[in-house]
């Protein structure tokens, strides 16, 4: 077993798969309680970050609507994010600013849900489809993780996915993974006379925020594993009986210290 160097005094061990899944089966045989494995998606069921492709077509293709205009606007002068024009000219300021790092990640993961207001469902699903099979989506996946999921399936765990990409991508995306929408969280638009409404339909799936959603969905809370690679997954890494690092980015590696018993899975 190796071990990852996190800032030259802490070390984070490095397992293959088969390692991981010993751990599981071993935590598994010590509940009495029904449990689950948690996942966030981009970045740790699969390279890259879905909502982002999604988002970056709508922007591509100019799609924001006079429905998210106020909304977007609203929160461009909450942030100082100086943007004239419309409702796309005020999506592109938004992303440039949070890419800039000056814009929370937070609120900007929840405005790329809802910043597609006035779209029928339909309408976004089509889009979705594109985008995933446009970008290679099914190539992505991670293979280090498909015994996990494996498992899980064999032994009855069920299997969560926590993420904080809007929910239509989320959903279709996993959709392969054999992850069903009831056990899915992710930012989730309200809905309108059957058009998405410039605002959250549902608390926003970030940081603490994750397993706050996750109890909702699964209120009897017993996470087995999780599975993250971003500092906003921290706090659902700590609410596992062993908590996996998938390709960690060096914000999660910076708070790693905090999270009793993670392991980091080699990919």
């Amino acid at each position: 077993m190796a071990a990852a160097h996190l800032d030259g005094s802490a070390t984070i061990p490095r397992e293959s798969t088969t390692d991981i899944l010993r751990r599981i089966e071993a935590a598994h045989g010590t509940y009495a309680t029904r449990t689950a494995l948690a996942f966030d998606a981009d970045g740790t069921l699969w390279e890259g970050d879905v909502g982002v492709d999604l988002f970056e077509a709508f922007l591509a293709g100019r799609f924001a609507r006079p429905e998210a205009e106020a909304a977007l606007r609203r929160e461009a002068e909450a942030f100082a994010v100086a943007a004239e024009g419309g409702a796309h000219e005020i999506a592109s300021a938004l992303y440039a600013a949070f890419n800039a790092e000056r814009y929370p990640e937070d609120r900007a993961f929840a405005m790329m849900a809802w910043a597609f207001a006035g779209w029928r469902e339909d309408e976004l699903a089509a889009l979705v489809d594109r985008v995933l099979e446009e970008k290679g989506h099914a190539g992505r996946i991670r293979p280090a993780l498909l015994p996990i999921l494996d498992w899980a399936r064999s032994r009855g765990v069920p299997v969560y996915v926590v993420s904080a990409s809007p929910r239509a991508v989320i959903e279709r995306a996993v959709a392969r993974l054999g992850v069903a929408p009831e056990r899915i969280a992710a930012m989730t638009p309200a809905v309108r006379e059957g058009r998405l409404a410039p605002e959250l339909g549902a608390p926003a799936t970030y940081g603490e925020g994750k397993t706050r959603a996750l109890e909702r969905i699964f209120p009897e809370l017993a996470v087995l594993a999780a599975f993250g690679d971003s500092a906003y997954d921290a706090a659902l890494l700590r609410a596992a009986r062993v908590p996996v690092a998938v390709s960690p980015s060096p914000k999660l590696l910076a708070v790693a210290g905090s999270i009793p018993g993670l392991v980091l899975l080699a990919t």
